[in-house]
């Protein structure tokens, strides 16, 4: 079930401008959680299985899950990423908030992705759904 309060919280700060990469960590919690009861990402993500490690070249590093529909996400590595992105805080927390879009930061290079690109690009049209229902 979706914490509303953090959602809310969340949902603030990206409205306001003040998330950061500080907030990626709740960000994460909450992407999961929307994405396993949100229908429209379970139909984009039919017969996605998938190991992504996010790589906070200034911070932490976290990790991001799919298999058979469920999402799950952590901080530190993941075994065996099927693909990775590199990136400073500051570009990741405004990518997930949709203030940077991810192809620009990728052509520029502020973003680095080893692995798969279908899996990133993949991603990033599931982070505009959360988005929606953050700010929803």
């Amino acid at each position: 079930m979706l914490n509303e309060e953090l959602r809310q919280r969340l949902a603030r700060k990206i409205s306001e401008g003040e998330f950061t990469s500080a907030d990626l960590p709740d960000f994460l919690a909450v992407f999961c959680e929307v994405c396993n009861e949100s229908e429209e990402v379970q139909g984009e993500v039919k017969a996605w299985n998938a190991k992504l490690q996010l790589d906070i070249t200034d911070g932490d590093k976290f990790w991001l899950t799919i298999a058979n529909g469920t999402f799950t996400c952590g901080t530190g590595d993941v075994e065996a990423p099927d693909t990775t992105l590199r990136t400073s805080g500051d570009v990741a927390a405004r990518v997930f908030t949709g203030e940077k879009d991810a192809t620009a930061a990728y052509m520029e290079g502020s973003l680095k992705i080893d692995g798969k690109l279908p899996e990133a690009l993949k991603l990033r049209s599931i982070i505009g759904i959360v988005l929606d229902r953050l700010q929803g």
